[in-house]
């Protein structure tokens, strides 16, 4: 048997050919798979800090959510440390990853004399400006997040560590509503990670809660929130125009997001999905979910040594096509080598 690997850009499953005999096409998604442009530019400053300093960077908790990726950097000299041992470094040089951190974490740096090389996501940035901004003008931030994920720690650390953060859109969880005071000017935000529908479904759930429990006068307010942008906090601040009381901000990244579709569309195209990730990305778990979703026949690796036989048949023979994809905290190499490793395996 012939196998035939394309490690070409997936366009579409309109223009995907796939063969008709027994030989096994390989796909690899290159557009909407490997590094955000966050993770992409730490890993960037990280090389290029090691090799600057031969070596020797600390890194406050993993660098991305990819253990293979973290040992090839700890292998030119990474070191990754927890807050603890974080708060016991001085005079060293520091990373702070594509997530970000709060204040507290700068203040440290300042008073151990730390040398930060500051990586923090754009996107992130300006999120965390914003939950600033919306705090300090006295607003009770919700946040649609993971508790313990570092980019939410981040933003929480902007709210003087007062935000309430849910997780589950459908207010399933009670212990997440319970810190509300429905009294107060409110605005919802989101980690960049999450997905887009999950906020709209918690904005939703969130306007009928409010409207139960807020004074008929305020009723109407509650039932409908309002979308703000930069330039209405601007606003406020100056003097010009005050906000709504019950306000929201859609600060889902975009280039993460609009993954989703594509993964499903690049799933349904092909027989089975060999979906790359580390076990510890948040992203990983959702866009496998994706695939999973689209294609039954979805299976999650860490790498290729994860791989099973049983996997590349149907009833004997040979699957058409395996298309091999991954999170956002995967790095292109990683999904490269699976695939090629797929062509020497499966090869007669």
């Amino acid at each position: 048997m012939a196998v035939d690997i394309a490690l070409a850009i997936f366009e579409s499953p309109k223009r995907a050919h796939y063969q008709q005999d027994s030989t096994v096409k390989v796909n690899l998604d290159r557009t909407s798979s490997g590094f955000c442009i966050g993770v992409q530019g730490t890993i960037h400053l990280a090389e290029e800090k090691l090799e600057a300093l031969d070596g020797k960077l600390y890194c406050l908790g993993d660098i991305v959510h990819n253990e293979v990726e973290v040992k090839r950097l700890e292998k030119l000299g990474l070191i990754t440390i927890d807050n603890d041992e974080y708060s016991r470094l001085k005079h060293a040089p520091v990373l702070i990853r594509a997530h970000g951190e709060p204040p507290s974490t700068y203040a440290t740096a300042e008073i151990n004399e730390l040398s930060v090389t500051d990586s923090t996501c754009p996107v992130v940035s300006k999120l965390q400006r914003t939950a600033r901004l919306l705090h300090e003008l006295g607003f009770q931030i919700i946040i649609y997040g993971k508790k313990a994920h570092p980019e939410v720690i981040g933003i929480n650390g902007q709210c003087d560590n007062q935000a309430i953060i849910i997780k589950h859109p459908d207010l399933s969880n009670p212990g997440e509503t319970e810190p509300i005071h429905f009294s107060r000017r409110t605005a919802l935000i989101s980690q960049t990670t999450m997905d887009v529908p999950g906020f709209y479904t918690l904005k939703e759930n969130l306007e009928k809660l409010f409207s139960e429990k807020v004074d008929a006068a305020d009723r109407n307010a509650a039932l409908s929130w309002k979308d703000i942008r930069d330039i209405d906090l601007t606003a406020e601040m100056t003097g010009i125009r005050p906000l709504p009381q019950f306000v929201y901000k859609d600060t889902i990244c975009r280039q993460v997001s609009s993954r989703n579709q594509k993964l499903h569309d690049f799933a349904a195209a092909n027989d089975i999905i060999i979906f790359v990730a580390g076990k510890k990305s948040s992203n990983g778990q959702v866009l496998f979910n994706i695939c999973r979703q689209s294609n039954p026949r979805s299976y999650f690796i860490e790498d290729e040594a994860d791989l099973q036989d049983e996997w590349f048949s149907d009833n004997g023979e040979p699957v058409g096509s395996v298309g091999v994809c991954g999170a956002t905290s995967t790095p292109m190499w990683l999904l490269e080598k699976v695939a090629r490793h797929i062509e020497n395996t499966y090869a007669p």
